[in-house]
């Protein structure tokens, strides 16, 4: 009998209190199957940007200056790609963990990386939201598992750093019979 192997597993990173339990997770299960591992952000720009930041300079010779919008991008960008490399080391990622930032939409990009990349598995949290929260908030790991061209694994963080593991499978993830 053969196990499902992922060779391609993407752990989308928010930041948030659970994200190191989760991408240790992911990192675990890397290590395991041999697998390349990437932490991806997307960034929304209103987390990170001011408004009212002018898209373009506000003086002469625009082309040759870089907009404060442009710096601001840059700058969050340099902060987020930095938090993801210390906690790809300290989860013992090792050569085979990679990190990217993008700025956009998280379930869609999300949902788009795994495709257009070929991920054989996405790990990532769920907050537990319920109610009116939910409702209000959406939820970004749904969205993904609705969405994912590859399975999901969704761990749902219980109290004080306890892991309840909880697999909601986007895609058959079933044992199949060696050849």
């Amino acid at each position: 009998m053969r196990i499902f192997e992922p060779k391609k597993i993407l752990v989308p990173i928010d930041f948030s209190e659970v994200s190191f339990g989760v991408l240790q997770a992911g990192v675990d299960i890397g290590r395991k199957w041999d697998a390349e591992v990437m932490a991806l952000h997307v960034a929304r720009e209103s987390d990170h940007i001011p408004q009212g930041v002018p898209s373009v300079p506000a003086y002469p010779y625009a082309s040759l200056a870089m907009s404060p919008l442009a710096k601001f991008r840059e700058d969050a960008r340099s902060r987020l790609e930095a938090q993801l490399e210390t906690m790809l080391k300290q989860a013992g990622a090792g050569p085979r963990g990679r990190f990217l930032v993008l700025w956009g939409d998280p379930a869609r990009d999300i949902v788009q990386m795994a495709g257009s990349e070929n991920f054989d598995l996405i790990v990532m949290a769920t907050h537990g939201r319920r109610g009116l929260n939910r409702m209000f908030l959406g939820s970004v790991t749904e969205e993904v598992i609705r969405r994912a061209p590859c399975p999901v694994f969704s761990i749902r963080i219980k109290g004080q750093g306890e892991l309840q593991v909880k697999a909601e499978a986007a895609a058959e993830t079933t044992a199949t019979p060696s050849a």
